[in-house]
């Protein structure tokens, strides 16, 4: 280490976990298994259409919706992994015939980007370990978040990124309160 350098982990995040399937009582009853890894949810979407890309279809059918779920407790984005690995746990216990009924992606809100966990590697995504890589998806800038050219078009539209901006108000009025920390 340089002289004078000091290393800090940055602030928590707050974990997202993004549960996609074609039934939405089967996405809202994993709520309650997902609470049960990480805590009790703080603020959950309202059930989103996925309508905008048929990557998903072949195998979990059509008419595929989504909720996400934020929690109320700090995530170290170190752990970011590991939410990914439990959230693929979940996704093979809950798969049928080899198929998969949902599909859940976690990641972390900061108070100046969103990222999702992937476990595909595209050149904006980068490594993290353990086969997780990093998908920058919104950034903060300008009094709200911002969605970048491969955003995904859910994740970009006002009703998700006026959510995360909820969330970071709530962020916000915590650390002023000195209690957003691990």
């Amino acid at each position: 280490m340089r002289p004078g350098l000091e290393y800090h982990e940055p602030e928590p995040g707050a974990l997202l976990v993004s549960v996609l399937s074609g039934n939405e009582e089967l996405a809202l009853a994993l709520a309650d298994r997902l609470e049960a890894e990480f805590g009790p949810i703080d603020l959950s979407s309202f059930w989103i259409s996925f309508s905008h890309s048929q990557y998903y279809t072949r195998e979990m059918g059509e008419d595929l919706g989504r909720y996400i779920f934020f929690f109320a407790e700090p995530l170290a984005r170190q752990e970011l992994v590991a939410a990914k690995q439990i959230c693929d746990r979940l996704e093979r216990e809950y798969a049928v015939a080899g198929g998969r009924r949902v599909n859940l992606d976690p990641g972390y809100l900061a108070l100046e980007h969103l990222i999702l966990a992937s476990t595909k590697a595209v050149p904006h995504r980068p490594y993290l370990g353990e086969g997780i890589y990093a998908d920058l998806t919104l950034v903060y800038e300008c009094g709200q978040y911002i969605p970048l050219r491969w955003s995904y078009p859910d994740y970009s539209s006002d009703y998700v990124r006026a959510l995360c901006g909820e969330v970071r108000d709530k962020i916000l009025r915590l650390r002023k309160q000195g209690v957003w920390r691990i």
